[in-house]
């Protein structure tokens, strides 16, 4: 059965599967009653129901499965919160710019994410973001956690495919500093990479000078990094 809702309430959803390194494609969406102002909660049953009639009726008709959901008992109906609220939303959902990897992959593949048709791409549960406000600074986190050092440190470590927030404390990220030219550029050739990939043009140039400006930034040797990148080779095969 056809319903309609209304569109401020539909958000473009981003799956795992769909997320790539420089890359995403989104083929879904999905219906997000979240109170912008207050964006760590659903809106209010009734409020819901006098600003958006038609998205409330359509929770209606699945309410009896809704409040058996597991997340919906451990996190919101003690607090009597809405039936349709979703667990894990929060200002981190909505904000502009996200660098995303996927939880589950036997390899470490990461992109920026931020708009479609003006509206915020939501990650699905099966996604780690990062959030950020600034677009230069998503794209510098990216291209250093892209680079064949941090997949390498990554791939070192990991002994099953759950890839998750603890990349980011084993790997060292200096915070973005426009002023620093290393910074700004590691950040235009992210950028670049996700114009090509979008194309379907290889990337291997551009990704060998983000590895030589990220091994510039650790401090690394030129002999140093090619020997990370043929044991990246040695544990791919």
């Amino acid at each position: 059965m056809k319903q309609f809702v209304e569109k401020e309430l539909v958000y473009p959803l981003l799956r795992g599967r769909e997320t790539k390194r420089w890359s995403f494609e989104n083929k879904s969406w999905i219906i997000l009653p979240q109170d912008l102002l207050h964006q760590n909660r659903a809106f209010d049953d009734k409020v819901l129901e006098k600003k958006y009639p038609k998205a409330h009726q359509y929770f209606e008709r699945f309410k009896e499965k809704l409040l058996l959901r597991t997340h919906y008992k451990a996190h919101f109906k003690n607090q009597g919160y809405p039936y349709y609220s979703l667990y894990n939303v929060g200002p981190y959902t909505f904000a502009p710019f996200k660098v995303v990897w996927r939880e589950q992959s036997s390899s470490f593949e990461c992109a920026v994410i931020s708009m479609v048709d003006g509206k915020v791409i939501i990650p699905d549960h099966k996604l780690i973001l990062i959030p950020f406000i600034e677009e230069n600074e998503a794209h510098f986190v990216c291209a250093m956690l892209a680079s064949c050092i941090s997949r390498f440190i990554i791939q070192s470590y990991t002994v099953s495919t759950q890839l998750s927030t603890h990349i980011l404390k084993n790997i060292k990220i200096p915070k973005y500093d426009s002023q620093l030219y290393i910074h700004r550029d590691l950040s235009s050739l992210s950028k670049q990479c996700h114009e090509k990939a979008a194309a379907g043009i290889s990337v291997i140039d551009l990704e060998n000078h983000i590895d030589f400006l990220a091994a510039q930034l650790w401090g690394l040797t030129k002999e140093e990094l090619q020997d990370i990148k043929e044991s990246l080779e040695e544990m791919r095969s």
